[in-house]
């Protein structure tokens, strides 16, 4: 799968990713940590990634610090990749800019500090650099919100973000320290991401971007199965069963079905906000009960998009599920799709009046703000929850047969 997330891998997450293996030399360590990947993160300060840490007050300088003061000289600090010990002299895709970048700020090489390139750092060392086995997930994750977001390439966005869900990863420890709140890290992030969708890019919809990311999972799980075969064929070792197609796709929509429509449903409700607050920008006040009605028009087009992608899925992609959701389905799902849409609203509304409370040193009112904010935040995890297990049901009550 680390060779699937190279292959889409955008020149700003590779080179996060170099300035990583960097850090790691650096600090006498010949596995890339989670740790590394973070102060990778903070070192383009164009990246949405290194923005939204910058409002946590992680900056390139006090992170590194952080992270030496912990680490720096110590034992690897995660579990290694122990099915895969990549050497990555070699293999790893090398950005175009790389020549012109250097990286690991005071890098001790034969005795001088200096400034050096990942490849540099790697020809004095008689280590191989692998990664770790955090890393390795923060990286798969990496390629998951990728597919989530309907986007082509993985960039460094996607990462901070999988390394927010790993609360294993010795980065949490940093972010603990540092006094970073991930809930709300992880607000900033979509709320940037929005803000640059909405000016710089077509979003493709919710179903085309949920059907076509189930798909890509589905080809390539379904071709490291077929691999797998081959290869017992062809050593004589019989494998005791490989799934078919059919129960690859049932299991991906499983898995997988309920994350895609959480990430595009919530992402949706920024990316219309930032949408109305540019509309405001240009044409001034469009009115509380225009934008009521706006609001409430795109709830009801997201639930019949989810509509779609469930209709898609059982029927017209790949016609292995001889029963269709009823409407009792449909409005146990689109219900739960509108509470997130409309708890999404009230957090962003929230977010809002307390970044005003804050400008304006509004003590007491911040403080009332911010605990409506996690009572929000809570039931948004619990929403989070439902959601899960309604999608989850909705694909075991039509099983697939075994070949």
């Amino acid at each position: 799968m680390i060779d699937t997330v190279f292959e889409r891998a955008g020149e700003p997450l590779l080179n996060v990713v170099q300035y990583a293996m960097a850090e790691c030399l650096n600090m006498g360590h010949s596995y890339v940590c989670t740790q590394h990947l973070l102060i990778g993160l903070t070192c383009d300060e164009e990246n949405i990634a290194a923005q939204a840490l910058s409002t946590m007050k992680m900056h390139e300088d006090n992170t590194r610090s952080e992270v030496e003061k912990h680490f720096k000289g110590q034992p690897e600090s995660e579990l290694l990749y122990s099915d895969r010990h990549d050497v990555l002299e070699t293999n790893f895709p090398k950005p175009a800019a790389q020549q012109a970048q250097s990286y690991a700020p005071g890098f001790m090489a034969q005795g001088s500090p200096a400034q050096m390139s990942q490849a540099q750092a790697l020809s004095i060392t008689d280590r191989p650099v692998g990664f770790s086995d955090l890393t390795v997930q923060a990286l798969t994750r990496a390629f998951d919100y990728s597919l989530f977001f309907g986007q082509d390439d993985i960039e460094p966005v996607h990462l901070i973000l999988a390394l927010i869900d790993l609360p294993d990863a010795s980065a949490t420890k940093i972010f603990e320290d540092m006094g970073a709140n991930l809930t709300f890290l992880r607000r900033e992030i979509q709320i940037m991401m929005a803000g640059e969708m909405t000016l710089r890019r077509q979003l493709p919809s919710l179903r085309s971007a949920t059907v076509a990311g189930i798909r890509e999972l589905i080809d390539r799980l379904y071709g490291a199965a077929r691999s797998l075969s081959v290869l017992a064929s062809r050593s004589n070792l019989p494998l005791p069963y490989v799934p078919s197609r059919a129960e690859i796709v049932h299991r991906v929509c499983v898995a997988y079905f309920a994350d895609f429509l959480w990430t595009q449903v919530a992402f949706r409700r920024y990316l219309l906000e930032e949408t109305l607050d540019v509309l405001t920008g240009r044409t001034g006040s469009m009115g509380q009960e225009l934008t009521a009605s706006v609001i409430s028009k795109a709830a009801q087009n997201i639930r019949e998009e989810v509509r779609s992608a469930f209709e898609y899925m059982l029927s017209n992609e790949y016609r292995l599920f001889n029963q269709m959701m009823d409407e009792a389905e449909y409005d146990e799902i689109g219900a739960v799709i509108e509470e997130l849409w409309w708890t999404q609203g009230e957090e962003i509304a929230l977010h809002k009046l307390f970044i005003e409370a804050l400008d304006d040193h509004r003590r007491q009112q911040m403080l009332g703000l911010q605990k409506r904010r996690i009572e929000i935040s809570d039931r948004l995890g619990r929403l989070k929850g439902k959601l899960n297990d309604t999608v989850r049901a909705c694909f075991e009550r039509r099983s697939v047969p075994k070949c």
